[in-house]
């Protein structure tokens, strides 16, 4: 008795059907964290594309110029123009005048955007609802890319803490890594200069945005986790040792990685790599936008290209938003470079 075997014989044309699962997979983006805490402006329509940030600069009171008008230590002034600090007056006269001083920062907005475009019979005899999905895919990459061109500014700031007695970001090699006691450099740093911590979403803290690979390690710095295991909160709903990841950092930090943090390939000590993490206080830069046109999709249905489509058979997909970044104040924030346990010296 002759069996029917599956693919063979009459049965062959079915065994190439393919039944395609209709619920499409997810795609899992980075995390956009660095366009959420800066300051955020907008251009009013007819304003021009250029925002001008202004600042008067600190007349220094007499405790500062006493203290520190001969140390370099206090990065926040440098010792640079610390003795324009007040007299002792001579009875009678006012003293001297001085002068104050101005500063401008020039934030010019660009125009980002991103497209694709699709054929008729792609659209209509597709398996997928192809339109629907890349428009949620371009919604998806709008915000990613934004917080790149935002990322590229944050961490172009020039004040930089090499881990360990790395000097330079090719002396940064194995086991230099992120900890707690680099974070706490860092915050001496910014208190120096007397910046303050972020409000808002910021926990009126200091922020710090890092890698997935420097958070890992400061998983590990038994500087932070013996204070959760001995001194936080004791149960599995209260204490951050149970969560995915840190939020809050002993000593005055709220921490955020994400995969969108710089990363400098294999330019440390003996081709480590270099991860930049940022420590941020209020008002470090700032960002701006075009009100007249805020970030949106665009679609064009076939049809509606005119000339240049005379059979209707086009149509476009994509995205486009207005930005600027800039960075406002440079005692504000410190990049520090190290390296992480993912990958050490080649």
């Amino acid at each position: 008795m002759a069996t029917q075997l599956w693919g063979a014989g009459g049965a062959a044309v079915e065994g190439q059907l393919t039944t395609f699962d209709k619920e499409l997979l997810s795609r899992y983006r980075a995390k956009t964290i660095f366009g959420r805490f800066g300051m955020q402006k907008k251009i009013p329509a007819r304003g021009g594309k250029s925002l001008s940030f202004r600042r008067q600069e600190a007349i220094l009171g007499a405790s500062y110029a006493v203290l520190y008008a001969s140390t370099s230590r206090h990065l926040g002034f440098g010792g640079v123009g610390l003795a324009s600090g007040p007299l002792a007056l001579t009875e009678g006269s006012s003293g001297p005048q001085i002068d104050a001083t101005w500063s401008e920062i020039l934030a010019t907005v660009s125009q980002y955007g991103q497209w694709h475009q699709i054929t008729d019979v792609y659209e209509d005899q597709s398996v997928d609802d192809v339109v629907a999905e890349e428009t949620r895919n371009f919604g998806e990459a709008m915000p990613e890319a934004l917080d790149l061109v935002i990322r590229d500014i944050v961490v172009s700031g020039t004040n930089v803490q090499y881990a360990s007695t790395a000097t330079t970001r090719a002396t940064v090699g194995s086991g230099m890594n992120l900890s707690l006691a680099e974070l706490r450099e860092a915050k001496r740093t910014l208190q120096r200069r007397n910046a303050k911590e972020i409000g808002g979403e910021g926990g009126n803290k200091f922020v710090v945005i890092t890698t997935p690979d420097c958070n890992f390690d400061l998983e590990g710095d038994s500087n932070i986790t013996n204070i959760w295991q001995y001194a936080g909160d004791r149960g599995m709903n209260s204490n951050q040792l149970f969560d995915t990841a840190f939020k809050d950092l002993p000593f005055g930090f709220r921490i955020f990685d994400t995969t969108l943090a710089r990363v400098y390939p294999s330019l440390g000590l003996s081709g480590a790599d270099v991860h930049a993490t940022m420590v941020l206080a209020e008002q470090f830069y700032g960002t701006v936008e075009f009100a007249s046109m805020p970030a949106k999709m665009i679609v064009h249905e076939r049809g509606s290209s005119g000339v240049s489509d005379p059979l209707d058979q086009l149509m476009t997909v994509g995205w486009k938003a207005s930005m600027a970044a800039v960075i406002l104040n440079q005692n504000n924030a410190v990049r520090i470079e190290s390296n992480a346990t993912s990958k050490q010296a080649a």
